[in-house]
């Protein structure tokens, strides 16, 4: 069975189910459910940044690839190629913006 993609929705999901079993395991003083909570909300945690690095730098090669064509039809006079370019590059940044 092949792990799939990271997700900040499941990330966070599993972090907020850590956090609630960790926070009950610490105010019934049970020991094992709080670890095992702190270690899902860990979990959790990095899922998210795995999935913000994956879509950041989805979003740098979209701006660079968007950049690059435009600035190649610019030189060529081509509008149409430069019009895709540059909305290319912007929903590259702003992919990055979401995922910083």
């Amino acid at each position: 069975m092949t792990k799939s993609e990271p997700s900040k929705v499941t990330g966070n999901l599993k972090s907020a189910q850590g956090a609630v079993k960790e926070t009950l395991g610490a105010a019934v003083g049970a020991k094992q459910m709080e670890s095992e909570g702190k270690a899902t909300r860990a979990e959790g945690n990095t899922e998210v940044e795995a999935a913000k690095a994956k879509g950041y730098a989805e979003g740098a090669g979209d701006s660079l690839a968007g950049g690059l064509k435009k600035n190649v039809a610019k030189v060529t006079g081509n509008d149409q190629k430069e019009a895709e370019g540059k909305a290319r590059q912007t929903k590259g940044d702003a992919k990055k913006a979401a995922n910083k």
